[in-house]
């Protein structure tokens, strides 16, 4: 059993930083909240929309995204190896580049993590209605609110409880489906055969634009791995656990996605081109599978899954923007104060179930605060990758030939490659990134003096 480590609470102490939340996590615990974050069936949610982008290759598409991902998390895992605290990419940036650099990483990051409790929220409202019409869904959305903030301020251990079982639950569905197709191709049905090289890559449909933005698009499948450092202060031995859990939560979700994606496209070799509503693909496919009984079970098992990926996202945000309050960037009182009871951030979980409110300003318009999300997170996963560079290869002067291809190669690797895919985003996703971030430099203009002084009881050693 891996214990409280002193060089934990070193770290801290040196970094300005007293233990305030509670230590109780291990590698199993993360594993659960990052894999229930990233939701290990929301490929059947989006497969609808993404096979007709990629023409029947969305196994493809994640694979590449996969090897993007694996990149990036190679770079986190080095991170919090040295910076095991709250505040995730907005920490890792403000102490290895620049307080200032640090503060916008984390403000554009916020889209992300703000976001996505929001429109886990909204889908949980939108489908919930369609079972208990007398409830709107305003008033579904309201007492979903209401539920996760009082799992999130209760404690991280019911939160890790309740992701434990949706994500259980979520992979029993998935094998239930892997079953299925199987009986189907055996059968003679779908695209006859297991092994389907088309079901891939298939030469004569692709088409490099819309693809590329897929893959752009998918990093949003993959957010959750990342979370996993925000519960660095609440975890075992951080250095070493929080490192593990991040990378078989990367890992594991890349084989979840790919295995998932591939045997939709061998059910319904042309259903890239034959769904006719891509926002249910899902439930076109499972006609096709000859299955009917998979729509009313993936309609309560796709509701857990945003209630738990809603649950998780609250959290990491909550604690994001503890980091950020502790530091005294945003408000202190409020946004780095923790329940002397519950030991969470109570505040900022508050203020993040205020703002998932706003999901009933969407219900008629989802995509557009999902648009937005992989602008978020690209951005961000970029500049953890330089920050790896800047930390080891720049200032620790770490240059031999392992560490040049640990601490150089491969966080340029993975930073160029986020860029590539951030840049052919669509238009008007880049627009409102790159305004947010213009807003972004305005509050730490006028919160520093434009930038003549540090954000007040920032520590940096």
């Amino acid at each position: 059993m891996d214990l409280p480590g002193k060089g934990t609470k070193n770290t801290l102490h040196t970094m300005g930083y007293e233990q305030s939340l509670k230590r109780v996590l291990n590698v199993r615990h993360l594993i659960w909240f990052g894999l229930s974050y990233l939701a290990p069936i929301g490929l059947f949610t989006q497969f609808g929309i993404m096979t007709g982008m990629t023409h029947g290759m969305t196994t493809l598409a994640y694979i590449v995204a996969t090897v993007v991902i694996l990149f990036t998390a190679f770079s986190y895992v080095k991170l919090v190896s040295v910076f095991p605290v709250a505040g995730s990419a907005y920490t890792y940036v403000q102490r290895s580049i620049n307080p200032y650099v640090g503060f916008l990483t984390g403000w554009i990051m916020l889209l992300d993590y703000i976001l996505l409790p929001m429109i886990c929220i909204l889908f949980l409202g939108l489908f919930l209605n369609q079972y208990c019409p007398v409830v709107p869904v305003w008033g579904w959305i309201i007492i979903s609110v209401v539920i996760i903030c009082s799992i999130n301020i209760l404690g991280i251990e019911p939160t890790v409880t309740v992701n434990t079982w949706a994500v259980l639950l979520q992979a029993g569905f998935s094998l239930l489906f892997l079953f299925v197709v199987a009986k189907l191709i055996m059968a003679g049905g779908g695209a006859g055969t297991f092994f389907s090289w088309e079901a891939v890559y298939n030469a004569q449909e692709f088409q490099l634009d819309p693809f590329l933005q897929s893959v752009g698009i998918l990093t949003i499948a993959f957010l959750g791995f990342d979370a996993v450092t925000t519960l660095a202060e609440e975890t075992i031995q951080p250095e070493k656990n929080v490192g593990r859990a991040l990378l078989l939560v990367a890992m594991l979700a890349g084989a979840f996605f790919v295995l998932e994606s591939y045997f939709c496209q061998i059910a319904w070799p042309l259903g890239w081109r034959e769904i006719i509503n891509t926002s249910t693909g899902f439930f076109e496919v499972s006609l096709n599978l000859q299955a009917d009984y998979m729509q009313s079970l993936y309609l309560w098992i796709s509701n857990l899954a945003s209630l738990t990926c809603a649950i998780s996202a609250q959290a990491a945000v909550a604690r994001i923007l503890f980091g950020m309050g502790r530091d005294g960037v945003l408000p202190k009182k409020w946004f780095g104060y923790v329940h002397p009871r519950f030991k969470t951030p109570v505040y900022a979980i508050l203020l993040v179930s205020a703002i998932s409110l706003t999901a009933i300003a969407f219900i008629d318009s989802v995509m557009d605060a999902m648009a937005i999300i992989s602008f978020g997170a690209l951005f961000g996963f970029i500049m953890v990758n330089i920050a790896v560079i800047f930390h080891f290869y720049l200032r620790g002067k770490r240059r031999s030939y392992g560490d040049t291809i640990q601490y150089l190669i491969f966080p340029l690797i993975g930073a160029v490659l986020c860029l590539y895919f951030l840049f052919n985003l669509a238009p008007q996703t880049k627009l409102l990134g790159f305004t947010w971030l213009g807003l972004g430099v305005v509050y730490t203009a006028a919160t520093t003096n434009f930038f003549r002084k540090l954000p007040p009881d920032l520590k940096l050693e």
